[in-house]
């Protein structure tokens, strides 16, 4: 009866492992996000373990009609939606919602890559995302600052 009860268990076991192994998930652990899949700036998809990207804060601003000097004019943006294409432009290669406080991180592989902020309330048009273009180098994540007009003046 022990016997069977172990080959049982071993069974089951193998049997889960070979769904996540088809199903081609990466297995994950408290606090990690694990392997992620991230195209390269030519757009082919690869899996990518996450070593070098893109992270920052995602700021709208102004946030007061009159600036004054040595006064932030600024605040971290949620839910700001950060999609990364080609530097050349092209299809979307990668898109993250960014953290309560304005954060994201998007692994990518290293290459020329363009940064086309959305708004967190898709269809509204303010605040308004700048486009720009950031160089990706291997094993590093590149620090940014994607900001939004909010249209007050």
């Amino acid at each position: 009866m022990m016997k069977e009860m172990k080959t049982m268990s071993r069974h089951s076991f193998c049997l889960a492992l070979l769904l996540v192994a088809l199903s081609g998930a990466a297995p994950c652990f408290a606090g990690s996000q694990g392997p992620q899949i991230a195209n390269d700036a030519s757009g082919s998809g690869s899996r990518h373990p996450g070593k070098s990207g893109i992270r920052g804060v995602a700021v709208a601003g102004p946030v007061f009609p009159i600036s004054r000097p040595g006064e932030p004019n600024t605040r971290p943006l949620p839910n700001a939606i950060i999609t990364v294409q080609p530097a050349g432009g092209g299809r979307e290669i990668a898109r993250q919602r960014a953290d309560r406080r304005g954060r994201f991180r998007i692994p990518l592989a290293p290459g020329d890559y363009l940064i086309a902020p959305l708004p967190p309330e898709p269809g509204r048009p303010l605040p308004r995302g700048k486009p720009q273009t950031v160089v990706v180098r291997a094993g590093r994540f590149q620090r940014v600052v994607v900001e939004y007009d909010t249209g007050i003046r």
